[in-house]
This record gives C-alpha cells, structure tokens and sequence, in this order.
C-alpha cells in the first residue's frame, strides 16, 4: 500500500482530522465537533492516546513519541499506550513506519522518542523545548520501599516504588554519583522532585526531605523543590515542609469516586486510598496556609487527577468542589494536574470507567475548561508541552 504523508498545511491537517472521525466515531457529536475546531495537532494526539498502538522500544506497555505543533511551534512528548482491544474492522491501523506514526494509510507528523538519562531511583526529566539543558528538572526517589502497594503506582510496575528494599538510600551519596556522572547538572538543575512512597511517621518523611534537599544543595542550586504529597495532616506540618524546607506540596488525589480510589490505591488499608472527602479539607487548609503568608503573587495549588477512572458526573463534581474552594481564595488557585489515565495490564484496565474513549477525554476538557481557566490549564496542569507524557493537554 502507498502510504501519504499529512500535509503541514493547517486547513489540509483539519480534513484529516474529520476523515478519521467520521470514520472511527461517526455517531460521536462530540468528536466529529472536536475535529472541526480543536488544534489539529492536539486532535491527532488524543487520538491516538485514546486508540493505541502495539508498544515499540524499550517498554512492552506503551510507547513515547513527540511532534511540533505547526500552529504553536511547540514541542510535545507523549505517551502512546497500549492498543485497546477492539473488532478488528474498527481498529485505526496505528504503528511506526519509516520514523513515522502512521494511521491507516497516512503518515503523521508524529515521530518515536526516546528517555534518556532513566535509572530506578532518579531520572532527568525530559522537556522537549529544554533539549538544550536536558538537566534543567529531576525526578528522585530515595526511598524505594513502600508497603501501601497501589495498583496506580507506576512505581510499583517501574521499581521506583514497591522494590524491597527496607531502607531509604544515603542521600548525599546518591547525589554525589549522579553529579559525577552528569556535571552539566550542577549548573543546569533547577527542578527538583521528590517521590517517596509512603512513610510510617510525619517524622520519617520530614527528615527524609531533610536529608534530599541538604544533599542536592551540596552540590546545586535548584530554585523549585516539589514533593508528592503524604499525609500532612495539620498546620504545623504544611510549615514544616513548606515553610522551612522549601518544597511545593502536590496533592495526589489521583480519583474522587471512593470505590475506584478503594480499588486503585488500596484504600481500605493503605495511606493513599483515604477517603476523598478529607482530600478536600486538605485541600482546603493548604489554601488557608498559603493565603496568610505575606509573599505576593498568586500560588497554586497542584492536585494530581487522572482522566479515565471517574465518571463525568463525578469529575464534574470534584472540579465544582474545587472551583468553590477557589471563589474563596485571593492569592491561591487550586488546579488539578491532569494526566490521562493509561492502563499497564489487564488488571489496571479493569478500573478504567467502561465510557472511557476519545469523547469521553473531549468531554473532560470540555468539563475542565468550564470551572478552570483555559490559558493556565494550559501552561499550569502537566503538559505535553512540558513532558508531561500523560497530560491531558
């Protein structure tokens, strides 16, 4: 078969794009409407999220690629997940051919992209609009053991998480090897992100960011420290990491409906599967706890979400929770950081909600983009355009 190439041309984009709706979604109003008014790049790309691919490289469970939006001459890196079982007849033909991801008959202007500098307990964060500093934002996880076993860890399916090891590893150490074996980091390094597992004690945790933040600045000067939120319970405790430490906190709520958040993070037991009402008081007392500080500017407040495990009517009415706690706030925005939700094996495709598809992620963001600002949903919730590989935009 002779295969076409997708022209750069924006109009000619678009036709392509509404040539596979009509032809894979042809009853999906919400599709067939998206084709014909969202970014065609950004059409192509959810896409073929929503479809898949048989993986390619390295992983056996999806597959990195990136493009160039032609509209934004942004750079976007994303995940392709693994193809969902379907008839044959109404599988979209997705697969790398001569560098390219094709669909059908078509070339895309989609291309397979590597993770460079990837080991179990850090990894350098690949922006594809920093190639230039590829050390700019790093990922650690020093503390490897984790008793909570959540299905939704990837780092239970990676061995950043969940590995057996008993303790944390020697921080400074650790930090040291890295800048031996990586010296443009010393000066390229400016994010840092801390991903613990669970901890026993709000005692154990505080000295474990302790210890990583006195360890990285032996030897850099990162400006942002970030860590995956555990069990801060009181004030006192948002001083202690915030305050004194330095660290921006993300609320990982992950779902809302409390079954799935039962299922997926092992909430009748674990840390992380607490109820996802007392998700909201934290939430809450996070915002009072930035508002009183006296710096200017407004702030923000990251609460993780993954698209594809809630019901609509649920997401929708987590985001009307959130839009409230944000009608209170004067120098504080909640927002959730949106990842779409990309199933490893069978036993996590079992919680992904049954309507989950292509118009289902349309009506997401259309959800989204009703109670939170289009522009910092953007540039603020997890991004491709930042490397985000799972994001929802």
């Amino acid at each position: 078969m002779l295969l076409t190439k997708v022209s750069p041309d924006t109009d000619k984009l678009r036709t392509e794009c509404i040539k596979l709706a009509k032809k894979y979604h042809p009853h999906d109003v919400t599709v067939l409407s998206a084709a014909q008014n969202y970014s065609p790049y950004q059409f192509i790309r959810l896409f073929v999220t929503a479809h898949g691919m048989k993986p390619i490289g390295n992983w056996q469970t999806h597959t990195y690629a990136r493009f160039t939006d032609g509209i934004t001459e942004k750079n976007h890196f994303f995940l392709i997940p693994m193809q969902k079982k379907a008839d044959e007849h109404i599988i979209p033909r997705i697969r790398f051919e001569n560098n390219y991801l094709c669909i059908d008959d078509t070339y895309t202007f989609i291309l397979p992209q590597s993770i460079p500098y990837t080991t179990p307990f850090w990894y350098f964060h690949y922006d594809p609009n920093k190639e230039h500093h590829p050390f700019y934002s790093m990922t650690l996880n020093f503390s490897p053991s984790c008793l909570e076993k959540c299905v939704l860890c990837a780092g239970a399916k990676t061995g950043r998480v969940n590995n057996g090891m008993d303790n944390t590893l020697e921080a400074v150490n650790m930090m040291r090897s890295i800048f031996q074996k990586h010296p443009d980091a010393v000066n390229q390094l400016k994010s840092l992100a801390v991903v613990t597992g669970c901890f026993n004690t709000f005692t154990e945790l505080k000295n474990h960011l302790s210890d990583v933040r006195y360890a990285v600045t032996k030897f850099a000067n990162p400006i942002q420290f970030r860590v995956l939120e555990h069990n801060l319970e009181t004030p006192e405790q948002y001083e202690m990491i915030i305050g004194e430490l330095g660290y921006e906190l993300f609320l990982t709520l992950e779902c809302f409906d409390q079954e799935i958040r039962n299922i997926a993070l092992n909430g009748k037991v674990g840390r992380k599967g607490r109820n996802s009402k007392h998700f909201i008081d934290m939430i809450s007392m996070y915002a009072k706890y930035l508002e009183a500080q006296n710096d200017t500017g407004i702030k923000l407040i990251r609460v993780t979400y993954l698209v594809g495990l809630d019901s609509l009517e649920i997401m929708e009415m987590f985001f009307q929770t959130l839009a409230s706690i944000n009608h209170t706030l004067k120098k504080t925005k909640v927002i959730p950081w949106l990842s779409i939700f990309t199933a490893y094996n069978q036993a996590m495709k079992t919680i992904q909600h049954k309507a989950f598809g292509l118009e289902f992620i349309f009506k997401a963001i259309a959800l989204c983009e009703k109670y939170f600002d289009k522009t910092l949903l953007a540039q603020q919730s997890g991004g491709t355009v930042e490397g985000y590989a799972r994001g929802l935009y």
